[in-house]
């Protein structure tokens, strides 16, 4: 990272302007994610007359819980970057140290994050194949085991990138230093 005038480093307000922005956008599309922790409700009182009808429903309890705790975990998490983005920008002390926190927390919720969707994605195609009455239910959950794999990949690939940047930059001695407000 660049020195600023004064050889003070900008490293706390380049990573408090990346902070606001990345947080900003993941709690707007994490706030619309935490609308699917309502459909599980919605369809515990749904009526079914068929059994098909009952475990589709389940079903689609499972899903959308799976994928509404993600979102509530982004939520928190990116609540607290943005809070934390502000006090890196204002080279707070206190940011410094939450930085370095916020970053060993956020890499243990992508792991929870991933688990979750594997977990979701097995168990919603394991339920699609049982309902379907494939001639290899099991495949189904395999094969639903593999497409969470993959999308849990994906999520650690894009969101513990700045976890760890941010790990690496706040526990240098030069940045904590800097940040004295």
């Amino acid at each position: 990272m660049a020195q600023n005038m004064g050889g003070m480093t900008a490293v706390p307000r380049t990573f408090g302007i990346l902070s606001i922005v990345f947080a900003s956008l993941v709690l707007v599309g994490s706030l619309f994610g935490l609308l699917g922790l309502v459909v599980p409700v919605a369809l515990k009182h749904a009526p079914s007359s068929r059994p098909e009808d009952a475990q589709a429903m389940q079903m689609l309890s499972n899903m959308y819980l799976g994928m509404g705790l993600i979102s509530a975990i982004l939520s928190v998490m990116s609540a607290l970057l943005l809070a934390l983005g502000i006090g890196q920008l204002r080279y707070r002390k206190w940011a410094a140290v939450w930085s370095v926190r916020w970053g060993i927390v956020a890499l243990g919720a992508v792991v929870v994050m991933a688990i979750l969707m594997t977990t979701t994605m097995r168990s919603t195609l394991g339920s699609v194949g049982a309902m379907a009455e494939t001639p290899n239910p099991q495949a189904a959950r395999e094969v639903g085991g593999m497409i969470g794999l993959v999308y849990a990949s994906m999520m650690v690939l894009f969101y513990s990138p700045y976890p760890i940047l941010m790990l690496v930059y706040f526990s240098r001695e030069r940045v904590r230093g800097a940040m004295t407000a």
